[in-house]
């Protein structure tokens, strides 16, 4: 990766807090490492997700956030639930990188609640998320306003194996920027990491009464305005 595509971001200055002592990288990426690898963190989806070379930081999280939102408002509508609470939301833990075509995320997605396509024409769960991915995400195209020519924003997702050596190898492969990021100067990757229930706060989703439109979506709860810092 060039320093130029470094610089990109570094000078974005997006609002996250930054941790500055070895000490404080230590600590997050081995706890990141621990919930995955010792299944207290029991995911079942491994995502990457792309959009495009030089993305604005703010849009990237935006994007993200009501992607969570708009897959889970899915999967509620295929529950007899009429309400899917807090605690049933979908966790998502995402990891930064810059790497080959720019900024992506890769991360492992829980969920809580899962959707019932045996009343769909889907095969499996695993086609039915692919679905929703797909067709989310092309959704969210407009919110990333560096796109251009034939960019949009882009993902694979497989499932979680059931051969703990390749679940190992997802989570090492995710993680290998992390582990050296806090000895590297620029974009701050441990930082950047997103835990979707600590940063985004989700809130109850209802099957009716619950927006559809990514403009009605609730702002997400870690947004900072500029007026934040007047």
């Amino acid at each position: 990766m060039s320093n130029e595509v470094e610089k990109w971001f570094v000078e974005q200055k997006y609002q996250r807090p930054r941790f500055t002592q070895s000490y404080d990288y230590n600590k997050l990426v081995r706890d990141k490492i621990a919930d995955v690898l010792i299944d207290t963190y029991e995911w079942n989806y491994w995502v990457t997700i792309t959009f495009g070379y030089r993305p604005i930081l703010s849009e990237v999280e935006d994007v993200l956030y009501k992607s969570n939102y708009r897959i889970d408002k899915r999967i509620v509508k295929k529950t007899d639930k009429s309400t899917m609470g807090p605690e049933e939301r979908t966790d998502w833990i995402l990891f930064p990188e810059l790497g080959g075509r720019g900024l992506h995320y890769h991360g492992f997605i829980k969920l809580n609640v899962r959707p019932n396509f045996k009343t769909t024409s889907y095969e499996d769960e695993l086609e039915w998320m692919r679905t929703a991915f797909t067709e989310t995400l092309d959704k969210m195209n407009p919110l990333i306003s560096t796109l251009t020519g034939g960019e949009k924003i882009d993902f694979r997702i497989y499932p979680r194996s059931e051969r703990r050596l390749d679940n190992l190898k997802m989570v090492l492969y995710t993680l290998k920027e992390q582990v050296r990021g806090e000895n590297r100067e620029g974009f701050d990757r441990v930082s950047n990491i997103i835990v979707s229930r600590d940063d985004w706060k989700p809130s109850p989703i209802s099957k009716r009464r619950s927006p559809d439109k990514l403009e009605e979506i609730p702002e997400r709860p870690n947004k900072v305005s500029p007026f934040d810092f007047m």
